[in-house]
Parts: structure tokens; sequence; C-alpha cells
């Protein structure tokens, strides 16, 4: 899947226009006309009901209304909300292709920060330079990083989905991945109280296939905890007020780590020899550390001194682009937990102020795993005697130990990253 760069833009665009109705993507849609995984059609039974002995989805709303009703939310919200509600196809197709977890890095960042993009963003902050201002005077998050996410999120406004937000979370709470059901479940709750504490009319709950809303689509429990009423009208109106909506992303960010002053992040340059399994997330030192390790910015300029640990990262595995990151960082993961997802917020608030270029090109030729091949790596990491815990087919930290662990032995450099390359060493050892 890891294509050149212009087959990679186009792949990327595929995925987002069929499998990511949240993010309008409307330049780059245009680029495609069929959709490889993302386009196939959704059959009309239930996925995941093979392995499973549960109750019909009419049954499961029956259960859900009375558990509505001991948190107080009115008979006209169910009636009105649940009534005749179906099983959502599309939404279980979609919530394992998620773009940001299945796209490669590079392809990901170029599809969402080319000219069109910069151009725009950049005429939105013209056009809304005083509010801007007055959010970061509030709250300490910089005008670009709040267009940013409104880019990645609803195209600078232009799609806030398409899917009703009832119907897509009580179909994720009822048949989607059994380890998220009870998350979907909170949303699902969480939306039934928009809707009855009077936030929002139903109608306007049409969305992702995940449930988030509006221009910086806030799931429901994020609004419910997060959204401000900046403009003061009495409502937190993340569909009509930019305020509200500029107000409630920085505070959001703010509560989820945000400092100000600091930038995301930087990219680096490396020693020769460097020991990349201190490059995840979870390693933290300081800027003096790093540098005692021989660890540079790439454009050559000094490190800052600043009072927080840092991270190194790398996105695309040791031959790609590394970055140390920041706080700052962590708290765009808050928003959304994809490194490809962070990074490109923070590469495109860069790119706004004519900053951000990298000087390291991201790696060609090699394709992402697919959920499948992630599994299939995980079960024979442990039969090779790595522990990369349970085998799911995600990516997370244990299987990044196991990885590395596996390239420590194979004399390969210990970057945690899995791609197709990595997945065929593993069969090679298997099979040995």
């Amino acid at each position: 899947m890891n294509l050149r760069r212009v087959g990679a833009v186009t792949m990327v665009a595929t995925v987002f226009a069929a499998a990511n109705a949240v993010s309008a993507l409307a330049d780059e849609s245009r680029i495609l006309a069929g959709a490889a995984a993302a386009g196939q059609e959704v059959s009309n039974s239930d996925p995941r009901s093979t392995q499973e002995s549960r109750p019909s989805f009419a049954a499961w709303i029956a259960a859900l209304k009375a558990e509505a009703r001991t948190r107080e939310i009115g008979e006209s919200t169910l009636a009105a909300a649940l009534g005749g509600l179906r099983l959502n196809r599309r939404t279980l197709a979609l919530e394992s292709r998620q773009p940001e977890f299945v796209t490669p890095v590079g392809a990901y960042v170029a599809a969402l920060t080319g000219k069109r993009a910069l151009d725009a963003g950049r005429e939105k902050r013209r056009q809304h330079a005083a509010l801007l201002r007055r959010i970061e005077a509030a709250y300490g998050v910089p005008a670009r990083y709040l267009l940013a996410i409104w880019r990645l999120e609803s195209n600078y406004g232009a799609n806030f989905g398409t899917f009703p937000v009832v119907e897509a979370l009580a179909t994720l709470a009822y048949a989607g991945t059994p380890k998220r059901r009870p998350f979907w479940r909170r949303q699902l709750f969480g939306a039934l109280q928009i809707v009855d504490r009077g936030h929002a009319p139903l109608g306007r709950l049409v969305g992702s296939w995940a449930g988030a809303m509006g221009h910086t689509q806030f799931i429901p429990t994020t609004y419910l905890d997060h959204a401000v009423d900046f403009d003061g009208d009495g409502r937190r109106d993340l569909w009509g007020s930019l305020p509200d909506v500029f107000a409630s992303t920085a505070n959001y960010l703010r509560k989820s780590g945000w400092q100000p002053g600091l930038p995301f992040g930087w990219e680096a340059r490396l020693p020769a020899g460097f020991d990349f399994s201190q490059a995840h997330i979870g390693e933290s030192k300081t800027v003096a550390e790093w540098q005692a390790l021989g660890v540079r910015r790439a454009d050559g300029k000094p490190l800052p001194e600043i009072p927080r640990p840092v991270s190194l990262i790398v996105p695309s595995g040791w031959d790609g682009p590394v970055f140390l990151v920041t706080q700052n960082y962590r708290a765009i993961l808050r928003y959304n937990n994809a490194a490809a997802y962070a990074l490109t917020v923070g590469l495109l608030a860069e790119r706004l102020e004519g900053q951000g270029n990298l000087v390291a090109r991201w790696p060609a030729g090699v394709r992402p795993l697919s959920r499948a091949e992630k599994a299939e790596l995980q079960r024979k990491l442990m039969t090779l005697g790595f522990d990369p815990g349970p085998v799911d087919g995600k990516v997370g930290p244990d299987t990044r130990k196991a990885i590395r662990a596996f390239q420590k032995r194979a004399g390969k450099p210990a970057d945690g990253y899995a791609n197709h390359n990595l997945l065929e060493a593993v069969r090679k050892a298997v099979s040995r």
C-alpha cells in the first residue's frame, strides 16, 4: 500500500472519500473514481454475528431504553431517537478502515497538507483573525493548530459527515468490535443527553460513522465535557458558531495538557548507530539528554531549552523522518489517538506559517499491514517466543515491544515499526 508519492496521494484520497465521511477532502476525492477496499459493497449480514450469541437488535434497544430512563432521559427523546432504529451496515464496514491507521504516514500527510489546503487555511485565518487572537489569549492555543484540526476534521467546515449519529452509535454499541462496545454505548447515551437537554435537536446530530459532530467533530461525551459557549448566546453550538467551535477545540486541547508557547515538535537528525529502541512515545528525556545522545534538529538549528521532557518518534520507521515531540503532540493525540493524525496536524500548522518542510524523505515501496496481517504478525511473534499481547490485529505498545525484541535479535534497527518487510522477516524466521 505504500506507493510512490503521486500514487500514494491518490490511494489516501480513495480511502478518505469512501471510508471517512467525516473529512470531506473534496479536492482529493475528485482524484479517484473507484475505491479499493473502501468501495466494496457491504454484506446484508452482520459481519460480527457468527461467533456470538446475543439478543436481537430490537430487544437490545428495549433494554437500552430501560437504562436510559434510569439516566432521566425523557420518553419523547427516546421515542424520537430510538423508534424504528436500524443497524447501519456501512458504519460496521468502516469501523476497521480508519485512514489514519491504514494509510502510509507520508501519503496521509501529503494528502492533507497540499497547496489548496494551505491556501484555504490562510484565507480562513485572515477571515477570522480577530476571533482567533481572542481564542489564543483565552486558552493559549495558536490559531494555526485550530485551523489544522478544522481542516482534518471537516475540511474547514465543508463536510460534517452524513451519518445519523444515534443510528451509527447504536450500531457500533450493539455490533461493533466487542472490546469497543462499552465506549460506543457511552457515546450513545451522551448523544441522547445532548438531545434531551436541549443542546441540539435530533436532526442536527449528523456526523461521522463514529458519531463525531460539527466543525471539529466532537464525540458526544467530549461535547458534554468540553464544549464552550464562547459567543454568550446560551448554547454550545459546534455547528453554526465559529466562536464556540474554536473555543471548544482550544479548551479540549488545553484540558488535554496543551502547553502555551511550545510547538508540537521538530524534525530530528540522529547519529549513526543510534539505539532506536528509545524512539517511541513512551520514552521521554530532557532536550539535554537527547542532545547528549547525538540527537539534533534536522534543519541544523539549535534545539530550544524547555523544562518538560520530550519524546523521539519514528512514524514511518528508522529510514524515514524522525521527530522530537512535546507535550503538545500528546495533547493532539488525545484528540485523535493516531500518530499520523497528530503529526499531520502539527506539520500542517507549521506549514500554514511557511515552515514545516521536511529534510528527510518518507520511505517508498514498503506498504503497511492490513489488520489480518497484523494479527498474523502477532501470532508468529508468539511462535518465536515474543509476547505481543493479545492477538487483535492492532500494533500497540506490547506488540511494538515484541517487534523491537525481534529486530534486536535479527540485528536490525529496533524501531518497532510494523510493515510488510518486517512481516516477511518474521515469516522467514518462523519457517526456519
